[in-house]
């Protein structure tokens, strides 16, 4: 299942962010809902796609998504040589929706 990023702004209640990281420094995102678990797709119909944390942000601002996390896949037991587990090692990371003021003045 499917929703486009313009419906994001009109969906009801609160929505649930999930941001994947796909190698290369590549974010895709899906939205949970109700529930439900959807992809989310551009204006184009294709799957929604970024190069940065910031960018998924900026896309999002004003937007019914309340929460934001990033999720991926580890790949700790691949890099130690460690068999392939029969349990899932998805981790997920809360992500800020805006980015944090550092609380300088930019000098």
């Amino acid at each position: 299942m499917s929703i486009s990023l313009a419906d994001l702004f009109n969906v009801g209640g609160a929505v649930k962010g999930v941001v994947h990281s796909i190698e290369g420094s590549i974010y895709r995102l899906s939205v949970v809902s109700h529930g439900r678990e959807m992809h989310v797709l551009d204006s184009d119909g294709k799957a929604f796609r970024r190069r940065s944390i910031e960018e998924v942000r900026e896309a999002l601002q004003g937007s019914r998504v309340e929460r934001l996390v990033l999720r991926q896949q580890s790949a700790y037991d691949e890099m130690i040589g460690q068999a392939v587990r029969q349990e899932d090692n998805t981790l997920e990371v809360q992500l800020a929706l805006a980015p944090q003021s550092d609380g300088s003045d930019g000098r």
